[in-house]
């Protein structure tokens, strides 16, 4: 999905949460317009048929139209996506800032040793070396669904957002509880669209950022080669600890891709011995090698770098992610979800009725309400697992439900290794998924034995290569149950194409 939809499919979720009673958003409100001769209408059910993200994109335009027109201070919601940075603008300045920015000086005399394009080039290295390990190091331990944003860059939007927003006008007529209701969900709102759209504010960032540096360059440059015109610049060195022959060595390799560009060889060591101290030369050639320099290392890169991430951050504002983990959109994708899954549960000597509406609805939302969820007999302690149905056309997630009660043991480690090669060699894309059942001691009011107990388990299964999601864990929201359990399912996340 495009920015522009994130952003209404995240109003309408703001504004649903925080009016809980359908008393400012009716319930028929909530509803898409459907209409036997509404062809869109049709294509929508459709598109939802197959991927149900569709659907919810659709949902959030219908409903954030009626928002709009019913309550216009909610447009402002929007009012984010429509500011501009000036580019042109930013680059101009860059240019210009580089051009009046007389590397030189009036004196005229440039050291080859203390240039300040030499400062410059080496700021531009330390930059390429820390987009190298945040691109490689970085990336291998962070998790790409929660991008780093600069704490600076954050801020400096996350202003922007609450500016926008304080520019609400409630109309007169309006309740003081709507009024409160618009604020929160506009608060609320702001939040989320800042955290989802993280990763495109640093990528957009970023580009910018490589524009501007290419730009100073250029501007530095250009402004080096027409004070030449009407300037006699003269180039010399000096130092403490370095002779001629260090001093050739260092601008033979700093200036060793322009030479061999330029097809002009870097003057002898004699030559350089006669530019130390006061005496110097004309700089002509030393300017060329260093413009070339210039262009190779800074000019080049940073162009290159701001295509590149210019391209992403394009192709990030059209392919938003839907949160799909969050347990709103989860229970708005449900019936669209576990199309061709068999949900198997196999609860280790621990009893668990059919009729248990509460376990099933757990699974139905964690999986879709196509997927097919049958609790078979419980598993003896010591026995192996029950032979799964041969069925090619769907996958299988076995879901072993352990009693926090019980004392964990080795049995249970030879049973989830036993499993989890039985999973291995189906095939195809199957999983599995340990879960705690912590009712027993929900019912005792016993917190800190079921800490301890629940701490052993997840030794346990952690020890088996494997993670557990608890299920009625008193000292947990229930809404932390499903956005755990897609990190738990093994050997791969949980990933809804169904």
């Amino acid at each position: 999905m495009t920015l522009a939809q994130l952003a209404k499919v995240l109003l309408v979720q703001a504004c649903e949460e925080h009016d809980p009673t359908h008393r400012f958003l009716l319930r028929y409100e909530r509803e898409p317009r459907r209409s036997g001769n509404d062809p869109s209408a049709q294509s929508v059910a459709e598109d939802a048929a197959w991927t149900g993200e569709a659907w919810v994109i659709k949902r959030a335009e219908h409903i954030s139209d009626r928002l709009t027109q019913k309550h216009p201070a909610l447009t402002s919601a929007f009012a984010v996506l429509r500011i501009k940075t000036p580019i042109t603008l930013l680059i101009g300045c860059a240019l210009v800032g580089g051009f009046l920015a007389d590397p030189v000086g009036p004196a005229g005399h440039i050291n080859l040793l203390n240039f300040p394009l030499l400062t410059l080039l080496l700021w531009n290295a330390v930059a390429y070396g820390g987009l190298l390990y945040s691109g490689i190091v970085c990336r291998q331990s962070q998790d790409r669904r929660q991008p780093s944003l600069p704490a600076l860059v954050e801020w400096l939007v996350g202003l922007m957002v609450k500016e926008r927003l304080s520019r609400l006008r409630p109309d007169p007529v309006q309740s003081s509880g709507e009024v409160q209701w618009m604020a929160t969900s506009l608060g609320s709102y702001s939040t989320r669209l800042l955290h989802h759209s993280r990763d495109l504010v640093t990528t957009y960032a970023r580009s910018l950022l490589h524009m501007v540096a290419a730009a100073l360059a250029i501007g530095v440059i250009a402004g080096l080669y027409v004070r030449g015109i009407s300037f006699l610049y003269q180039a010399s060195w000096d130092s403490t600890f370095i002779e001629a022959e260090g001093a050739h060595r260092f601008l033979s390799i700093l200036f060793a891709p322009a030479s061999w560009i330029l097809r002009t060889p870097i003057p002898d060591v004699d030559t350089i011995a006669g530019l130390r101290g006061s005496a110097g030369a004309n700089a002509a050639i030393w300017i060329h090698f260093w413009a070339m320099t210039t262009v190779l290392f800074i000019i080049l890169p940073r162009t290159l770098l701001a295509v590149a991430t210019w391209t992403n951050k394009t192709r990030l504002a059209a392919d938003m992610p839907l949160p799909s983990n969050d347990p709103y959109f989860r229970r708005l994708l449900n019936p669209y979800r576990g199309k061709g899954l068999l949900v198997e549960v196999l609860a280790y000597s621990h009893r668990v009725k059919e009729a248990d509406d509460r376990f099933l609805t757990f699974l139905g939302e964690a999986f879709g309400h196509l997927a097919d969820i049958h609790v078979g007999q419980s598993v003896p302690y010591g026995d192996r697992h029950p032979q799964f149905l041969g069925d090619p056309d769907r996958g299988l997630c076995a879901v072993v439900l352990f009693n926090v009660a019980q004392t964990p043991e080795e049995t249970h480690s030879e049973f989830l290794e036993e499993l989890k090669a039985t999973i291995q060699s189906r095939g195809r894309p199957n999983m599995l998924l340990v879960v705690l059942d912590c009712e027993a001691y929900a019912q005792i009011d016993h917190e800190k034995r079921l800490q301890e107990r629940c701490q052993a388990w997840v030794t346990l299964v952690k020890e088996c290569g494997l993670q557990a999601v608890r299920y009625r864990d008193p000292s947990r929201s229930p809404d932390e149950e499903l956005p755990a359990l897609a990190n738990c399912l093994w050997p791969s996340d949980f990933r809804e194409t169904q």
